[in-house]
Order: C-alpha cells, then sequence, then structure tokens
C-alpha cells in the first residue's frame, strides 16, 4: 500500500491490517486498498489520479450521500487534499455485476438502484450550474471527434456527429454519481438490500449526461423487465427531452469510452462502448449494413 495510504489510515487508528488490494483496469487508475482496523472494522483507501476525482468524491460523502438513507453508502472516515487520498467504510455485499441473481432478485435491485438514484438526484435542489452555449457545445464535439479518429470507425464518428449536431435540450443540474452501473451497486443477498460506492465522478450535471444515457444503452433498452423496475424506482419515466438528452450525450460517453478503453487497454470498457454504440443505431433505426447513414 502506498506510503501517502498509510499515512491516511495511522491518522485514524493505530492498530491495522492490510487485507488486499484491488486493481482496477488500465494503468492510470490506482488500485483501492482494503484495510482491517482494530475493532474488524473494513475500510478501503484509495489514492485518487487526479485533484478533480479527489475533490468530487469528498464532495459527495461531505454533501450528497447523506440522502441516500442511513447505511446506503460508505462514510468518509478521512481525507488529505494534498496527497489526493481517502479512506471510507466498507458497505455489505458484492458488487451485482458479478452476481447471478434470480429474476426476482434482479428486478428488486434494479428497482432499489432507481430509488437511490431518485434519492441522490435530489440532494442538490437548490444548485446551480452554468448552461453550455451551442458555440461551447459544437468546440467539445469537434474536440472529441478530432481526439477519437484514430481510434473509431468511421461510421461511428459519422453516427456520433450526426446525434450530437445539436446541444441537448437544457435539464436542470442535479448531483450525478457519474458512473452509476451495477459494478458500483452492493448488493446484499441475505438483506436484499442494495448500496451504491464510488464517488470519484460524482458532479453536478444533468442526469442524462452520465447516469441515466449509460443505463439506458449498456442495459436497459435490451432488458424491458429492468428498465421498468428500475423506472418504477426512480418514480418515472425519462421525458421526451431527457430521452433526447440521453440519445445525445450517450452518442459522445460512448466514443470517448471507446476510445479510452482503447488507449487504456481496458477491454470490458471498450466492449461497453461498443454496446452503446450499437443500441444506438438500433434505437434512432439508421443502421444501414453494419455502418450509419445520416
Amino acid at each position: 500500500m502506498p506510503s501517502a495510504l498509510h499515512h491516511l489510515v495511522e491518522s485514524a487508528t493505530d492498530t491495522y491490517a492490510v487485507v488486499a488490494e484491488h486493481p482496477r483496469p488500465g494503468d492510470i487508475r490506482p488500485s483501492v486498498w482494503e484495510v482491517k482496523g482494530p475493532g474488524g472494522q473494513r475500510w478501503f483507501g484509495k489514492c485518487h489520479a487526479g485533484a478533480k476525482l479527489h475533490r468530487r468524491e469528498v464532495t459527495a460523502y461531505e454533501k450528497w450521500t447523506v440522502a441516500l438513507g442511513a447505511d446506503r453508502a460508505p462514510e468518509l472516515v478521512s481525507a488529505d487534499t494534498q496527497t489526493r487520498t481517502v479512506l471510507v467504510t466498507a458497505v455489505p455485499g458484492r458488487g451485482l455485476d458479478t452476481l447471478r441473481l434470480p429474476a426476482e432478485q434482479e428486478r428488486a435491485a434494479y428497482e432499489q438502484a432507481g430509488e437511490l438514484l431518485a434519492r441522490f438526484h435530489a440532494a442538490t435542489a437548490d444548485e446551480s450550474m452554468p448552461e453550455v452555449t451551442e458555440e461551447a457545445w459544437d468546440e467539445t464535439v469537434t474536440r472529441l471527434l478530432d481526439r477519437t479518429a484514430g481510434n473509431a470507425p468511421e461510421h461511428d464518428l459519422a453516427m456520433v456527429r450526426t446525434l450530437a449536431g445539436k446541444a441537448p435540450p437544457r435539464l436542470p443540474p442535479v448531483s450525478q454519481h457519474g458512473d452509476y452501473m451495477p459494478k458500483n451497486w452492493m448488493w446484499d443477498e441475505t438483506e436484499q438490500r442494495l448500496r451504491v460506492i464510488d464517488f470519484e465522478r460524482a458532479e453536478l450535471r444533468p442526469a442524462a449526461y452520465r447516469d441515466l444515457s449509460r443505463l439506458r444503452y449498456r442495459i436497459l433498452c435490451n432488458r424491458p423487465d429492468l428498465n421498468a423496475a428500475f423506472h418504477h424506482g426512480y418514480g418515472r419515466p425519462l421525458t421526451e427531452e431527457e430521452q433526447i438528452a440521453c440519445r445525445t450525450y450517450g452518442a459522445l460517453d460512448a466514443l470517448d469510452c471507446l476510445d479510452w478503453g482503447i488507449r487504456q487497454r481496458d477491454i470490458g470498457l471498450v466492449d461497453e462502448a461498443h454496446t452503446m454504440l450499437e443500441n444506438l443505431r438500433l434505437e434512432t433505426g439508421k443502421s444501414v449494413w453494419g455502418g450509419w447513414r445520416a
């Protein structure tokens, strides 16, 4: 375990044992370290790859995770801005992406995921963020297309160029998780209870920016049963504006993830990006012989 994390743990306890290292895909994201405290407590320590990730995670724990309810997320034990380290409590359960659940349990997990996301999105009802102009949006799209040109097929670039041709509808900002996927949902089979982890990408954004679009195009559009369960928990279906925004944001996110996954040799992320792109083609009904025609 890195010395910075040792120092952080020592600020919380004099006696501890490093239990395990949990590597994360790619060359940039540092491992997460599991630590056992003197009273049997389980903690996880993390060194963030950048100041922005550290600031996001600490902010989420200090301001937003309380909205999820008691015992629905880890608690922040300690953090150090200079070394960009955090120590959080462990929560029961295993990542939902690693489990093969009976259909009824899986639907229950997705319903709870929708309920918890609705709570998290409501945590920042009074906060605001700057509006994105058409010019700024166009610049963002152009930069992404230029940066990913070497790692994406032309038909995918053309599809993204078409779907992102206009800025998405202006929607209110919420406290979004940023990577709200089953790998960050801890399901306790004994309690039949879902908890949420990993808030390093949490920030003020429209709900469709990542939270709703990733789920929609990686999982829900192919699983009507889970889609119904999730939105029952969330409290409502997507509005028409949110559907348009999900499509627009999802197109950019899919291309960005494809490029990142290739660069970082993260095969799982590459597969998820391809799934998003294929589902976008199918949803918009413009798939032509494996390619894209506007």
